[in-house]
Formats: structure tokens, sequence, C-alpha cells
């Protein structure tokens, strides 16, 4: 019974997203204003305009673990910023702590190259693994940092303490930083480091907010109906507990 029910929430939260992809085409979503994006998408046409590198950090977890998440986000935006960046002189670079995280960057880059008709220009140098650990990872940042004479350093993945530094040494650099994660605690610690930040679950709306498809912006109206509905449930719920209606 509980298999059925499980199977029947999936479909039903599958229908109700493609009801609202399509919805899109007629009533499309309004985005709220958020600062660190529209001031990014002005940082990559100045790299551009430039010449100079865009760099994107999926993080350092991994790919089959509980903290894919964030990295998975970011890898969606790194394809929209590679289609921006794939004309430049010097197109976005992509790194990673972990190796099949690195091989989903190249996939990602691969795939932005052949959508804008450039595909003979792709390098698989592009999406790099940094180091196997943390730190070895963050260690390793300065070099590609000063040698691809980076101007745009955007960290969106799982990142612990070791974000801190990696943002550090962006604004060292005196590059353009934009960092976000989804734990807590290296979200302040990036606040504290970084220009621009992502705070709470932004981190998982940047594809969206970078010129993202109406899937995307659907699956944000989605979420904001579950967010709500979760709440009414809550509050319902506490009412009737409340009032001696249910034990």
């Amino acid at each position: 019974m509980q298999d059925l029910v499980s199977i029947g929430l999936v479909l039903g939260l599958a229908a109700a997203l493609v009801a609202l992809a399509l919805a899109e085409r007629r009533w499309p979503t309004t985005l709220r204003r958020v600062a660190a994006f529209e001031a990014l998408n002005t940082a990559i046409e100045h790299a551009v305009e430039a010449g100079d590198r865009v760099h994107f950090s999926l993080g350092t977890g991994s790919l089959i673990g509980s903290d894919c998440a964030p990295a998975l986000a970011g890898a969606t935006a790194l394809a929209k910023i590679a289609e921006a960046t794939t004309m430049s002189d010097r197109p976005v670079v992509a790194s990673a702590g972990d190796g099949a995280l690195a091989v989903l960057a190249q996939d990602a880059l691969r795939g932005a190259y052949a959508r804008t008709g450039a595909k003979e220009h792709y390098r698989a140098t592009t999406g790099r693994m940094l180091g196997p650990t943390p730190f070895t990872y963050v260690a390793a940042l300065p070099v590609i940092l000063s040698s691809e004479k980076v101007s745009v350093h955007l960290l969106a993945g799982s990142f612990g303490m070791e974000g801190a530094l990696a943002a550090e040494m962006g604004e060292r650099q005196r590059a353009f930083v934009l960092a976000g994660t989804d734990d807590v605690q290296t979200q302040a610690l990036f606040f504290t480091t970084a220009e621009h930040t992502l705070i709470g679950e932004e981190v998982f709306t940047t594809g969206a907010y970078l010129q993202g498809s109406g899937l995307q912006r659907a699956s944000l109206r989605l979420q904001d109906g579950l967010r709500l509905a979760l709440v009414a449930a809550i509050v319902i719920g506490t009412l009737l507990r409340t009032l001696g209606v249910i034990g």
C-alpha cells in the first residue's frame, strides 16, 4: 500500500510539474529580484568583453553521496554560463574535488558547446579535478585562478570549512566572487568572505535565474506550492489538535 501511495505521489508531482511548465508559455513566472544574480550577469559580460576567464567550482563533495544536490544544481548553472562564454577568447573553466563531478562538468560543458554550434572549440581540460580531499582541492585553487586570468570566481556545490578559503582566494585575486551551498555553517562563512552570497536554498535556483528554461521556473513554482501546502497542513493540524478534534 505504501509503495502505491509513493508511486501515486511521484506521478502526481510529475504531472503538476508538466502542467506548470506548459502554463509558463502563457503565464511566465516572475522571479523575485536577487542582487547577486543581477551582479553575476554583469560580471560575466565584462569578463567576456575583457577576455578574462570565468571559473566555476562544483565543490568538494561527491556525485553519489548525500551532498550531491548543490553540485547538480551548479552543473545546470555551469551549462548556462558556458553557453554565454563559448565564443570568448577565454571560455569558462570548471573544477571539482571529485573525479565524477569533474566528468559531470565536462559533460555540461560539452553539451553547452554543442547547443551553441561551437562543438569544435570544446576542450576536455576545461573540466578539471584539482584534488581528492577538500584542502588539497583548495590548495590547488590559486594556480588556476592566477594562471587562467580569472575575473569571475563562482562557487556552487558542497563545501565545508574549506569553502571560506576558496572564497577568500577569489577575493585576493580581486575577482567577482559569488558563493552558494546548502550547508548553513558554510553559508555563514561565505557571508563574511565572499562578495556575494546565496542564502538558504538560492543555490538551487541559479539555473532558473540564468535564463533558465520554462521547466526550471515551473519547478520553483512547484516547490513554493509544496512549501505552502506543508505550512497549511501543519497549521490546520495544530488547530485541530488544540481544539480536541483529533487526538
